[in-house]
């Protein structure tokens, strides 16, 4: 019997199946590829999910404030 993969974190990719992520804290809200450089307000704020990739890449968090909040993932957590 196989693993059971959890959905992947839109901004980062990691596989931590919590709604608020907690390697980039991101709180996913449906939005996807298709929509990414929409900025939709809600739990996200100001930010797109194209900004906040961005962001990870750039800070390890999805916005810049959140550095001190996310941890690196875990070797289960990956894609």
């Amino acid at each position: 019997m196989g693993q059971l993969l959890l959905p992947r974190c839109p901004c980062c990719g990691y596989r931590t199946g919590c709604r608020t992520c907690p390697v980039c804290y991101w709180t996913d809200d449906g939005q996807g590829d298709a929509d990414a450089s929409v900025v939709r307000g809600g739990p996200n704020g100001e930010l797109s999910l194209s900004d906040a990739r961005l962001n990870f890449a750039i800070y390890g968090a999805s916005d810049r404030r959140y550095r001190d909040l996310v941890r690196p993932p875990r070797v289960d957590e990956y894609p």
